[in-house]
């Protein structure tokens, strides 16, 4: 699955390697809501066996997710997301977002809800230091040597 070049200095490559894979962003999309068994992803996903074990073992080799065994006989795993692999969150509702304003679906098929509250959450970024949000500033880059 590795596709960037070693001399490429890029986060964002980097991540695409990752998790670059259509099946593995939809993997830890339906982990950061709850699935964590390998037949539960199986029948949310309909995806074929040898493309899930793939991906899972992807996953847990990048340290995104953990394979803990919940039963003996037959021995079974669960996968859990990592702290690694819930900081993609972040990524999971920027892509949400994104295709719900530009996808060609006529409304949004889900809403986020505050799991607490029970309350519809909008997300937005905004600038630690200055708290505009994104939207609201014009960003550039630096690069760092």
């Amino acid at each position: 699955m590795k596709r960037t070049p070693h001399h490429m200095n890029c986060s964002i490559a980097h991540t695409l390697d990752v998790v670059g894979d259509p099946w593995t962003l939809l993997i830890v999309r339906d982990a950061l809501f709850g699935v964590n068994r390998f037949d539960d992803f199986r029948r949310s996903l309909d995806i074929p066996r040898a493309t899930l074990s793939s991906r899972l073992d992807t996953l847990v080799e990048h340290g995104v997710m953990e394979r803990r065994q919940y039963q003996d006989r037959p021995e079974r795993h669960e996968y859990v997301l990592t702290e690694k692999g819930r900081d993609l969150r972040h990524v999971m509702v920027s892509m949400l977002q994104w295709g719900d304003e530009w996808s060609a679906l006529p409304e949004p098929p889900v809403t986020l809800i505050d799991a607490d509250t029970g309350d519809e959450i909008e997300p937005v970024y905004v600038d630690r230091r200055s708290g505009r949000p994104l939207e609201d500033l014009k960003v550039t880059r630096r690069f760092n040597v």
